[in-house]
């Protein structure tokens, strides 16, 4: 398995469930054009706004309707033989499967930390918890100074790419303000233009 970051808009995705790991589903899939199909829903599901839900019976007919032409099929009924009969189903036709409770299908969903910054743990399927107390650990190690180095490297990116022409040099320039400690100090106390001003003169001596 290789981890990839992909846009959802306007890639439809079915989820196969209206209950709570189908809710779960549905908040972290919101991005795409999302249909919920089930016989019953959790009353959360009407909170969520941009999403079809489909109240029907999930039968044969139903499932190869809604399986057809799709993205992603997420099967999340509280039926384990069920979940698997979707899963080959859409496998059969080629189509990306998120089975929650099963070995089968090619899509894990990590936990993911969301902020400037995309950060996604995955153990593979095999320690939801572990993953959870991961992603805890790097929260509380990440700061507000994380997400101004961001900001600072996207705007010494761009001013670097009209004053250096050498794509090495602009990166190790970028790496140079990336390890600078008086640069974070400025960054933790939220002292930004301070930051910027050290960064050019880093920049700066490149030509001293």
């Amino acid at each position: 398995m290789k981890p990839l970051i992909i846009k959802l808009e306007n890639k439809k995705v079915v989820i196969f469930g209206g209950g709570s790991v189908g809710l779960r589903k549905a908040k972290y899939f919101r991005e795409a054009n999302l249909v919920v199909v089930s016989e019953e829903f959790k009353k959360e599901f009407k909170e969520l706004d941009d999403i079809e839900l489909v109240e029907k019976e999930l039968t044969t007919e139903t499932l190869d309707q809604y399986i057809q032409n799709s993205f992603l099929v997420i099967p999340a009924t509280d039926d384990i033989e069920l979940n698997e009969a979707i899963t080959r189903k859409a496998m059969s036709k080629d189509i990306l499967v998120n089975q929650v409770d099963g070995e089968l299908g090619d899509v894990v969903v990590p936990s993911t930390i969301e902020d400037e910054y995309l950060l996604a743990i995955s153990s593979y399927g095999r320690s939801p918890a572990f993953c959870k107390y991961m992603r805890k650990k790097l929260e509380e190690d990440l700061g507000p100074e994380h997400r101004l180095m961001i900001r600072l490297q996207e705007e010494m990116r761009e001013q670097l790419k009209s004053q250096v022409e050498s794509q090495a040099e602009r990166k190790e320039l970028l790496w140079r303000i990336m390890r600078d400690e008086e640069i974070w100090s400025y960054l933790r106390k939220n002292f930004y233009q301070k930051a910027v001003k050290k960064s050019r003169e880093i920049i700066g001596e490149r030509n001293g």
